[in-house]
């Protein structure tokens, strides 16, 4: 079956959520289908960056 993995992260620390997806990855030898990313930005935010979002699509018995 196909599941649904997602991550959040903030779009000027790409680096510590690619870090993150890469260990789950690693940690649990997932099957990957597809992996999209979205990034999202609040108007007139104060944090001046916006949330960053990987969905990982990937294949397994039961959801990890």
């Amino acid at each position: 079956m196909i599941y649904v993995k997602t991550f959040k992260g903030y779009e000027d620390k790409t680096m510590e959520l690619d870090a993150t997806v890469n260990s789950w990855l690693q940690e649990n030898s997932v099957d990957v289908v597809d992996i999209k990313t979205v990034l999202a930005h609040e108007v007139g935010a104060r944090a001046g960056s916006g949330d960053l979002l990987y969905t990982v699509l990937y294949k397994a018995d039961t959801p990890i």
